[in-house]
C-alpha cells in the first residue's frame, strides 16, 4: 500500500511539471575553487610559472517540490503541543564592544580601472554587518592571492566569514576586506613601478578609498597574502611602511629569482626603516617556502626587528591556510579600537557609490 501511494503520488507530480522548466532539472555544477601545487624551488622561473590542481566539487540534486508536496499531504507532520512561553525579561545592555546589529555581512563584486593592467581588473570586498550605518569609516584589511588564484580565493577559504564571526563576538571592530585578483603582473614582475605593486597602490587602494567608506590613512589600512601574495604583501609594506598599520606573509613564497635588492623582501625588510610596522609571518612546517621565510625570520630577529613567527603543522595548500583564518584575522584585528566614533568622519559621496 505504501509503495503504491508512493509511485501514485510521484506520477501525478511528475505529469504536471513542465518538461522545460522542471524543477527536477539538474542544478549547475558547483563552483571549482584552485588549490596551490607547490612549485620545484630549483626551477629557473620557481614562484613565477603558473599552474593549476582543481579539486572537485559534487553537484547537489534535487527532489522536485511536487513529489515533495504530494509525500507531505499524505504523511502529514502531527502538530507540536503547546507548551507555556516563559515571560520576556529585559534585554543586556550592549557593552562597548558589542555588535547590536542584526543584518548580516555581504560579499560585493566588481572591477576597478588598472591604468598598469591595462584594462579592467576583478576584485571583491566584505562588507561588515550594517556597512554604512553611522558616520564614520571602517578600517581595510587588502588580502592578495597566489599565483594560481583569482579575487575568490580568501572568500573561498573562508576568511570574510572568520570575520562575520569574530566581529558579531565583539573580537574585532566592523571592517572592510579587499580581496585582490592576480595574473600576469602578480606572477611576472618583481616589484617597484609598473609591476603588481603598482596595481594595488595606484589603482586598487585609491579606487576603493574613493568607492566605499574606509579609513583614509596608514592606521586604518593593512595587507596580506598567502604564497605568491605573502610575498607581494611583504615587498609592498616593506617599501612603503608608512602607509600600512600591519603586514603579513602566510606561507610567502621568497623565491623571485629577478628582483634586486631594492625590492625582494629579504634585503627591504633588514635596509628599510619599517618603523612601527606590525609583521606576521605563519608557515606549514611541511612547506617547500619554509626555508627563505625562516631565514628572513631570522634576520629580522639578528636586526632587532619584531615580528611574529608561527610554525604550524602543515602543507602549501588551501586546506593549511582555511584553517588558521580565525586567527589571521584576530590578529590583523588588534590595533584597530572598537569604538567606531573614534574613527574620522566618512566622506558621504564616496560611501553613497558603494551601494
Amino acid at each position: 500500500m505504501f509503495v503504491f501511494l508512493i509511485v501514485f503520488l510521484s506520477s501525478c507530480a511528475l505529469s504536471q511539471l513542465d518538461p522545460v522548466q522542471s524543477e527536477a532539472a539538474v542544478l549547475p555544477p558547483a563552483q571549482v575553487a584552485p588549490t596551490e601545487v607547490p612549485l620545484p624551488t630549483d626551477s629557473p622561473m620557481a614562484d613565477h610559472i603558473p599552474t593549476v590542481a582543481l579539486k572537485a566539487i559534487p553537484e547537489i540534486g534535487q527532489i522536485p517540490t511536487a513529489i515533495a508536496r504530494g509525500i507531505e499531504a499524505a504523511f502529514p507532520t502531527p502538530k507540536p503541543t503547546a507548551t507555556p512561553v516563559p515571560s520576556p525579561t529585559a534585554s543586556p545592555v550592549p557593552s562597548p564592544t558589542s555588535t547590536p546589529c542584526a543584518d548580516p555581512g555581504q560579499i560585493v563584486t566588481g572591477t576597478y580601472p588598472s591604468e598598469v593592467i591595462g584594462l579592467a581588473s576583478p576584485y571583491r570586498v566584505y562588507l561588515p554587518p550594517c556597512y554604512g550605518d553611522g558616520e564614520h569609516v571602517y578600517p581595510t584589511l587588502y588580502m592578495l592571492p597566489g599565483n594560481i588564484h583569482t579575487d575568490y580565493i580568501w572568500d573561498y577559504l573562508g576568511l570574510d566569514d572568520a570575520a562575520e564571526e569574530a566581529i558579531k563576538r565583539g573580537e574585532i571592530p566592523p571592517l572592510l576586506i579587499v580581496m585582490a585578483s592576480g595574473g600576469a603582473k602578480l606572477n611576472y614582475t618583481s616589484g617597484g613601478p609598473w609591476s603588481y605593486e603598482s596595481v594595488i597602490m595606484d589603482d586598487l587602494i585609491p579606487f576603493i578609498e574613493s568607492r566605499y567608506c574606509v579609513w583614509q590613512d596608514p592606521a586604518g589600512r593593512a595587507i596580506g597574502g598567502m604564497s605568491r601574495g605573502g610575498y607581494w604583501a611583504l615587498e609592498i609594506a616593506f617599501r612603503h611602511p608608512e602607509q600600512f598599520v600591519s603586514v603579513g606573509g602566510h606561507s610567502a613564497s621568497l623565491y623571485d629569482l629577478y628582483g634586486g635588492p631594492d625590492v625582494v623582501p629579504q634585503s627591504t625588510g633588514l635596509a628599510n626603516d619599517l618603523g612601527d610596522l606590525r609583521i606576521y609571518f605563519d608557515v606549514g612546517e611541511n612547506d617547500w617556502v619554509i626555508p627563505n621565510v625562516r631565514k628572513l625570520h631570522e634576520d629580522l630577529d639578528v636586526a632587532g626587528k619584531e615580528h611574529v613567527w608561527i610554525v604550524n603543522e602543515g602543507w602549501h595548500e588551501d586546506a593549511y591556510w582555511a584553517s588558521h583564518t580565525e586567527e589571521y584575522i584576530n590578529w590583523y584585528g588588534e590595533p584597530w579600537s572598537m569604538q567606531r566614533d573614534s574613527y574620522p568622519l566618512c566622506n558621504h559621496e564616496a560611501g553613497s557609490q558603494s551601494q
